[in-house]
């Protein structure tokens, strides 16, 4: 895959989560997670999002302690 359709593919998949999460209730639980409701998965998924914005925007090569 190109750059170009990536990136493509992330924009469109981030709209399609954007969108189920404007639908959903905050405080609806997340069955594949037992213990979390939707709130929690989406402070989660943005998480890992921050986290891998990071390693892009500073060209990291390299695992670092803190990333956890």
């Amino acid at each position: 895959m190109d750059v170009a359709t990536h990136i493509e593919a992330l924009r469109m998949e981030g709209d399609h989560m954007a969108a189920a999460i404007r639908a959903a209730d905050p405080g609806a639980p997340v069955p594949p997670c037992p213990d979390w409701v939707v709130r929690d998965l989406v402070r989660h998924v943005g998480g890992v999002h921050r986290w891998a914005t990071g390693y892009v925007a500073e060209a990291r090569t390299e695992y670092s302690p803190t990333d956890l």
